[in-house]
């Protein structure tokens, strides 16, 4: 293995024997080692890994290895022409046999599990598990956490909530180990988000957040700082702390000022601005995030849209060719994406249904609404959305 990859990577470089071997060995001990006759000294190994401009490492890796960090490099790369989950499949399907206990078959299995996520979840959650235990018979914590937080994503996306959030709660990670800031970060919102929507502990979620904004500043890393100040400006609202919500989200307009932001992430924050505006019956403000969602026109949005669709035209705002009819069929059309979303999220679209179902609008669907509402993990928005559904039966 080792003779194969120093030979390969020589040929590579158009490099004679002689010129690998001058100075370190004889020509014909490298003509062993590259046969797999011999073995080079420690020393011997890194005069060539240097002359080969290599890291030992490089020089160790099986070329199966080496070949899957080069395709994972080339699909994870921002100019990479392979853009379809299909496309990377079709590409990492070769090397998910024979299965080695190897990093990098870990991040094939990895990454082919995430290409699965719309066609077949369940089986990406196999992969997923697959690479879990390669992580962890390497010793690899980062990676194996990373793992078991994308098969979190999965869960929800299966609709499979409790046992997202318990596999979120087994997720107990010592003090005394340190965590690659991603890592890190992306544990601590998923546990923000598990006190906020499975336990109702709008504070703690809020305590959780706090700390990862201060270890972003601590260590000079904003990997999902808009995630972090997003959600802890929606919980302090929901907590009553008005005035300290504000200022979350003034910081988040302070950071888009001074950064490149993707519309997508935008988007999120306009999002959550225009749910706190239902919240206030605060029509502006509905109407304001309802016109940007418009323009950037993201299909995934579509029920966002169709939700201050029905808010608005229940406030008696006039929108162009659109009834609350065809907003309510805009939510139930996009049901799959809002199901597989928080709790939140899902209690939010079932609630603005209800509210249309009280003008009239939808009714026939209310047994759908009630089984939902069933499903939810929250206790308290379960309650919130019970009332509203009562109100209903009572008007009826």
């Amino acid at each position: 293995m080792l003779g194969e990859r120093i030979k390969q990577i020589r040929k590579q470089k158009k490099m004679t024997q002689t010129d690998v071997a001058t100075g370190i060995i004889t020509k014909s001990m490298l003509s062993m080692v590259e046969n797999g006759k011999a073995t080079p000294s420690v020393p011997a190994l890194q005069a060539i890994a240097r002359r080969l401009q290599v890291t030992v490492e490089e020089l160790m890796l099986d070329p199966r290895d080496v070949r899957m960090r080069e395709l994972l490099e080339t699909i994870r790369s921002r100019d990479t022409s392979y853009h379809s989950d299909e496309k990377v499949r079709e590409i990492l399907h070769p090397y998910l046999v024979p299965e080695t206990n190897s990093y990098w078959q870990g991040q094939v299995f990895q990454e082919y599990g995430d290409a699965l996520r719309t066609s077949d979840p369940e089986l990406g959650l196999t992969y997923f598990e697959k690479a879990e235990r390669v992580f962890q018979q390497l010793g690899r914590q980062d990676e194996q956490l990373l793992a078991q937080i994308a098969k979190v994503y999965f869960l929800f996306n299966l609709k499979r909530t409790k046992e997202a959030y318990e596999l979120i709660e087994a997720m107990d990670i010592p003090r005394e180990i340190p965590l690659a800031p991603k890592t890190y970060l992306k544990l601590q919102i998923l546990r923000a988000l598990r006190a906020s929507l499975f336990d109702d502990h709008y504070t703690e979620a809020i305590a959780l957040l706090r700390e990862g904004v201060q270890y972003m500043r601590e260590q000079d890393v904003y990997y999902h700082v808009i995630s972090f100040q997003r959600f802890l400006g929606l919980f302090l609202y929901l907590e009553g702390e008005i005035e300290q919500s504000r200022q979350e989200f003034d910081r988040l307009e302070q950071f888009f000022a001074f950064s490149e932001t993707t519309a997508v992430r935008r988007i999120e924050v306009d999002l959550t601005k225009g749910l706190i505006a239902i919240f206030e019956n605060d029509t502006d403000g509905m109407q304001m995030a309802w016109e940007k969602l418009v323009t950037v026109a993201i299909d995934d949005a579509k029920h966002y849209i169709g939700q201050l669709e029905v808010h608005l035209l229940l406030n008696g705002i006039e929108l162009p060719n659109q009834t609350l009819q065809q907003s309510v069929d805009k939510i139930w059309e996009m049901q799959d994406a809002w199901l597989a979303a928080s709790g939140f999220d899902q209690a939010m679209m079932l609630q603005t249904l209800v509210l249309a179902m009280q003008r009239g609008i939808g009714q026939e669907r209310l047994e759908d609404v009630i089984r939902l509402k069933d499903d939810l993990q929250s206790e308290r928005l379960k309650g919130d959305l019970e009332r509203e559904i009562q109100a209903l039966v009572k008007v009826q």
